[in-house]
C-alpha cells in the first residue's frame, strides 16, 4: 500500500524522536500534526522489532497520533522480507518479529534454513550456541539490524546490535542488516510511500545513513543516542518539532 503524497511524505524514526521508552517526547505530536495540516504525509520507521506493528499504531493513538499499521514500517517486517516465503526459520526476537514470519509464511522447526535476531531481552547462551549452530551449517543469517544500543528514560541498553555480534563472533559469519540503513528497509519504505522528502531519525549511523540511501535530506533529533552531528545533516534540533519547524520553513510550506 502506497500513502497518497501530496506535498510530499516525511520519514519518521520513533524511539528517541516520537518517545523515549513508550513515554511521548515534548512536541512530537504537534510535530506530526504541523506536518499533516501542510499536506504532508508521515511513514513511521523503526528498527525497533520487539512491538507489532498494531502494538505500535496503539501507542501512536495513545499520545493523540493516528497512525494505521500500514503506516509503520519495522525492522522485523525488513528482516522477514529478506528470507524466502515458507522457509524454515530459526527466530530469535519478540512479537514483532514472530509477527512478521507469520505474515511472510515463515515456519519454525528443526534444521532451519535461515536465521532471524532481532531485539530479544531473553537472549541466553544457548541462544547464541543454537542461532550460531544453524548459521554455521548454512542458514541465511539476517538481523533486523545492528543498533549497538536501545534509549530508555534510564539511560541506553544493550540493543539488537549487541546480540547479533555474539552470533556473529560465534558463527564467525557476517549477517544481512535488514534494517535501517538496510536495503531491505529502503524497498519497504519506498513502496509504502511516494515523493519523500525528509527522513527523521537521533542515530546518524541508522536514520542518517539511511537518508542518503533514500536520497533526501536527514533531519537530526539529538538524543542520548547521538555521538555526534554529521556534515550531511540539513535540520537539527533537540526535539521532532523542532526539526519540522525548520524543515517546513525551508520548504515554503
Amino acid at each position: 500500500m502506497t500513502l497518497p503524497a501530496t506535498e510530499g511524505t516525511v520519514v519518521i524514526d520513533l524511539d528517541g524522536v516520537v518517545w523515549l521508552a513508550g513515554e511521548p517526547l515534548p512536541g512530537a505530536t504537534d510535530a506530526v500534526q504541523l506536518l499533516r495540516e501542510r499536506g504532508y504525509d508521515v511513514l513511521f520507521a523503526t528498527n525497533n522489532s520487539s512491538p507489532t506493528r498494531a502494538d505500535l499504531a496503539q501507542r501512536l493513538g495513545r499520545i493523540d497520533i493516528e497512525a494505521a499499521p500500514e503506516a509503520i514500517v519495522t525492522a522485523a517486517t525488513a528482516a522477514a522480507a529478506c528470507v524466502p516465503e515458507g522457509s524454515t526459520t530459526l527466530l530469535v526476537g519478540e512479537a514483532g518479529v514472530r509477527e512478521a514470519a507469520s505474515e511472510r509464511g515463515l515456519v519454525e522447526g528443526t534444521d532451519p534454513t535461515a536465521v532471524i535476531v532481532g531485539w530479544n531481552r531473553d537472549f541466553t547462551f544457548e541462544t547464541i550456541a543454537e542461532a550460531a549452530t544453524a548459521v554455521r551449517d548454512g542458514a541465511l543469517f539476517v538481523a533486523t539490524n545492528d543498533d549497538p544500543t536501545h534509549p530508555t528514560g534510564n539511560g541506553l541498553l544493550p540493543g539488537t546490535g549487541a546480540l547479533v555480534a555474539a552470533v556473529a563472533t560465534a558463527s564467525e559469519c557476517i549477517p544481512i542488516i535488514a534494517g535501517k540503513p538496510g536495503e531491505a528497509m529502503a524497498a519497504l519504505v519506498q513502496s509504502g510511500a511516494s515523493n519523500i522528502s525528509l527522513m527523521v531519525g537521533d542515530r546518524p549511523s541508522t536514520d542518517g545513513a539511511f537518508s542518503q540511501r533514500l536520497g533526501v535530506p536527514f533531519g537530526l533529533v539529538i538524543s542520548q543516542a547521538t555521538p555526534s552531528v554529521p556534515s550531511f545533516t540539513r535540520f537539527r534540533s533537540e526535539s521532532l518539532f523542532g526539526v519540522i519547524t525548520a524543515f517546513l520553513q525551508d520548504a515554503g510550506t
